[in-house]
C-alpha cells in the first residue's frame, strides 16, 4: 500500500498502516449498517474517542519519524482543494418538485406519508406561480467562479448525472435533470450547457452519484457514462452523494467504474480528519487485500457540518471561521491538503456565503496553493507520493 502512512501512533494504539486500508472503519460499523442507513459519522470514528479529530496525527507521526513534507507548486506551504456538491440547481422548479413528489408517492415509507404528497405538490404549484417572475436565487453559479477566480483558484463541481440516469431513487437524491432550464451568467441554458461551460473555463466536473450507487457497479458506470456524454470527455473524480460510502465495497466499485480520484472520506456532522491524515493516499480493497488505483483526497471541512442549524456543529459564522483557521493551521504544519466543500445551493444564506469568502481570503493570505481534486491528485503523483514503507 502506498501514498502515506506510518507505524503505530505515538499517542494512540492505532496501527496507521491498518487504518489507511479502512480496516478500523470497517470494524467499527454499527450492527444495523445497511444500504438504507446513513453512513456512520464522527461518533463512530476511532479518533473521536482519543479527542484527535482535528489533528492530522498520521501526518504528524510521519514527519516526526523523518518523513519529508510534501512539495507544492511555487514553494507554497500547503494545498487547498476546493469542491462543491451540486445537489440543487434551482430553488423554484415545479418540474423538479414533481419528480421528487412522484418518487415519494411511489416509494413512500408509509401510506400516510404518501397520501400527503399530492397536497405538498399543490403547495409547490402555488409557490411556482408566486415565484414565476422572480429570479431564482440559485441561478448564479457564475458567482462561485468569480469568487474563486479572484484568489487564483479552480475547484471541482460534483454534478449528479441527471434524473434519467438513475434507476433507483432515495429521498435524499437530487431532483434535477440535464435538460432542465436555468440561467447561468445572464444566459438561459440547460444544466448540461452550464456544465460544459464551467468545464470549458477550466474548472473540473466530477460525478456526484446517487445514494444507491455506492455498492452497484452497473449504476456507477451508467451514471459516470451519462456525465461523460454531456462533457465529451472522461470524468475522473467522484464524491458519493451524502458521503454514502461503505469502506468495504465502495472503493472497489469506484475503481472498477474507472475513477482515478475520490474525495468522499470526511464527515457530514463534524469537521476533521476521518483517517487521521490530510495527505492523499491510495484506497484499498479489503476483500481482495490489494491496493486500488484510486487516490483519496480526504474531505476535511464542509459547510453544512459547520453551519446547519438543525444538525452537526450548529455554529454561527464567526465561530465557524475560527474552526476553519484552526484546522488550516493544523494542515499547514504538516504541509498537507485542506479540502473544503461548499454547497452551491447555500449561496442565498448570507452567513454561509460570507464564511466561504472569508475562508478564501484567509487561505489566500496564508499563501496556500489552490487546486481541484484532479489538480491536487495529479501534482501529488507527479512529485512522488509518500509511502508507508518510507
Amino acid at each position: 500500500m502506498s501514498d502515506m502512512g506510518a507505524t503505530t501512533g505515538s499517542q494512540t494504539d492505532i496501527d496507521f498502516r491498518q487504518l489507511l486500508t479502512g480496516r478500523y472503519e470497517a470494524e467499527r460499523l454499527p450492527w444495523d449498517f445497511s444500504p438504507e442507513r446513513a453512513v456512520p459519522d464522527f461518533a463512530f470514528n476511532v479518533f473521536n474517542s482519543y479527542g484527535l479529530l482535528y489533528r492530522p496525527v498520521v501526518d504528524e507521526h510521519y514527519l516526526a519519524s523523518g518523513g519529508a513534507k510534501p512539495v507544492w507548486p511555487d514553494g507554497k506551504p500547503f494545498a487547498v482543494c476546493l469542491t462543491h456538491d451540486v445537489d440543487m440547481v434551482s430553488l423554484h422548479s415545479l418540474r423538479q418538485s414533481k419528480r421528487r413528489r412522484a418518487q415519494n408517492l411511489i416509494n413512500g415509507e408509509s401510506f400516510l406519508k404518501s397520501a400527503f404528497e399530492p397536497i405538498w405538490l399543490g403547495f409547490d404549484v402555488l409557490r411556482a406561480i408566486r415565484n414565476a417572475k422572480r429570479k431564482d436565487p440559485l441561478h448564479c453559479y457564475e458567482r462561485w467562479l468569480d469568487a474563486e477566480e479572484r484568489v487564483g483558484a479552480r475547484s471541482t463541481f460534483f454534478f449528479w448525472p441527471g434524473w434519467n440516469a438513475v434507476s433507483r431513487y432515495h429521498p435524499s437524491d437530487c431532483p434535477y435533470d440535464m435538460g432542465d432550464r436555468i440561467v447561468f451568467d445572464g444566459q438561459k441554458c440547460t444544466v448540461a450547457e452550464m456544465i460544459r461551460e464551467i468545464d470549458r473555463r477550466g474548472w473540473e466536473i466530477g460525478l456526484h452519484p446517487s445514494w444507491y450507487s455506492f455498492d452497484n457497479i452497473d449504476e456507477m458506470k451508467r451514471q459516470k457514462g451519462t456525465l461523460e456524454d454531456v462533457l465529451g470527455h472522461d470524468v475522473v473524480s467522484v464524491r458519493q452523494h451524502y458521503l454514502h460510502f461503505d469502506i468495504r465495497i465502495t472503493p472497489r466499485i469506484q475503481a472498477e467504474a474507472g475513477f482515478l480520484y475520490d474525495s468522499t472520506l470526511g464527515f457530514n456532522d463534524n469537521i476533521g480528519f476521518r483517517f487521521g491524515t490530510s495527505y492523499p493516499w491510495k484506497l484499498y480493497d479489503l476483500k481482495a487485500e490489494a491496493e486500488l488505483p484510486i487516490t483519496e483526497i480526504p474531505l476535511v471541512i464542509q459547510d453544512g457540518a459547520l453551519l446547519n442549524p438543525q444538525k452537526g456543529m450548529r455554529l454561527d459564522e464567526d465561530t465557524a471561521f475560527h474552526y476553519v483557521v484552526q484546522v488550516a493551521d493544523a494542515v499547514e504544519r504538516v504541509g498537507g491538503v485542506l479540502t473544503l466543500l461548499w454547497h452551491p445551493n447555500a449561496i442565498f444564506r448570507d452567513s454561509w456565503w460570507n464564511l466561504c469568502l472569508r475562508s478564501l481570503d484567509h487561505l489566500k493570505s496564508r499563501n496556500a496553493w489552490f487546486g481541484s481534486v484532479r489538480d491536487v491528485a495529479r501534482h501529488w503523483q507527479e512529485t512522488g507520493a509518500r509511502r508507508v514503507e518510507d
